[in-house]
């Protein structure tokens, strides 16, 4: 019922942005009918997202991309820091299916590690364009922010 609630609002927002706020009564019906049709192609997950952690992970976003971005682009520029690229195999904790996926598009926007694919095992291989020892740890770390943002943690 709260997945419902929640679309249904988010839906009528949207109707008010774009029409600015004209014909509400119809905006009302057309949000009850696109949520009722969101649920049932697409039923709420087990997952409850944790409003605050998910803002402050939309927050900290900009900050990581941008120092990750430097370290890049001094990684790249600097003649005494050679790019080292290579591969890590990394274990996420993250269940396969959509939170995993959600969290490995999520990784691959901030600069210097990239999600290239699985291993045998269930690895996840992060291509890395420098100091290997550190990427599985910090991959760790922002999985379980982005875990506490999703409710998928508990």
């Amino acid at each position: 019922m709260a997945a419902g609630a929640t679309r249904f609002a988010l839906l009528l927002l949207a109707w008010a942005a774009i029409t600015g706020g004209d014909d509400m009564m119809l905006g009302a019906v057309t949000a009850a009918a696109a949520a009722w049709c969101s649920l049932l192609l697409s039923p709420p997950g087990p997952y409850r997202p944790r409003p605050t952690a998910l803002a402050l992970l939309a927050l900290r976003f900009p900050w990581q991309a941008l120092r990750a971005g430097v370290d890049v682009a001094r990684v790249a520029l600097d003649p005494r820091r050679a790019p080292n690229p290579g591969e890590v195999a990394w274990t996420p904790r993250l269940p396969p299916g959509p939170a995993r996926d959600a969290f490995l598009a999520y990784a691959s926007l901030l600069p210097g590690t990239l999600p290239a694919g699985e291993a045998a095992d269930g690895a996840v291989i992060i291509h890395a364009l420098t100091n290997h020892a550190a990427v599985a740890a910090d991959m760790t770390a922002e999985e379980a922010r982005f875990a506490r943002a999703i409710g998928a943690d508990a």
